[in-house]
């Protein structure tokens, strides 16, 4: 997959001749990893949420306790306090996003 995203940047970049160098073309291949979450606490009213987390690998993270946006097209409602979710995070620029989320099934 590392190497499907570095060759599409690449392309992108062969691609762009007006002096730029492609970096505006990130958002297209952004790495992103999906890890099992238990929530901790949530601002619904900021949209942010307190999540235990497993390893994000593709980001170069691991398993850890943090606080991440959670993107607008992704329901607040389910990041209640103990809740345990599926979600998927990105790297915007330096900012940790969850832009998928669902509720785990026991």
């Amino acid at each position: 997959m590392i190497s499907l995203i570095s060759a599409a940047l690449l392309s992108l970049t062969a691609a762009d001749h007006h002096g730029h160098h492609g970096s505006h073309h990130a958002s297209e291949a952004q790495a992103q990893s999906t890890v099992a979450a238990d929530v901790i606490a949530v601002d619904a009213d900021a949209r942010t949420a307190v999540v235990r987390h497993d390893a994000l690998t593709e980001l170069g993270m691991g398993a850890m306790t943090m606080r991440f946006a959670v993107a607008d097209v992704v329901d607040i409602a389910l990041f209640e306090p103990g809740a345990a979710l599926t979600i998927t995070v990105v790297n915007d620029e330096g900012e940790f996003e969850i832009v998928e989320a669902t509720a785990q099934h026991h």
